[in-house]
């Protein structure tokens, strides 16, 4: 298990190992969630917001996954002041990569 401290105003996207997260914003709270959508692996962060569903659709195939399921999965996540802190299962000798990335989903945008 790794805990790993960033700054998330700078940092948006995070790549461990061969895992890549990203944070979103949902129902007025952040969460950090897995990159790549259950069933094709495509990359959510580019994917859409879809309102009737309350899901995002990955960018590959159209496969859609519940804000439910997502907040669910998401890494535990605690805020301190302007940085977040996060535990990812995993080796605690794997190398982490921080980004900030364009994040595609944008659900206060038109959910109305």
């Amino acid at each position: 298990m790794s805990v790993i401290k960033f700054d998330p105003h700078q940092s948006n996207f995070m790549i461990h190992g061969d895992r890549r997260f990203f944070l979103i914003s949902l129902d007025n709270s952040t969460f950090l969630v897995r990159d790549n959508c259950p069933h094709r692996g495509g990359p959510l962060h580019l994917g859409y917001f879809n309102c009737q569903n309350n899901a995002i659709v990955c960018p590959w195939h159209n496969s859609a996954v519940s804000v439910h399921r997502l907040q669910q999965l998401a890494m535990p996540l605690v805020w301190r002041n302007d940085v977040a802190i996060a535990v990812i299962p995993g080796a605690e000798s794997t190398p982490i990569a921080f980004k900030h990335r364009y994040i595609m989903i944008a659900p206060e945008i038109g959910c109305n």
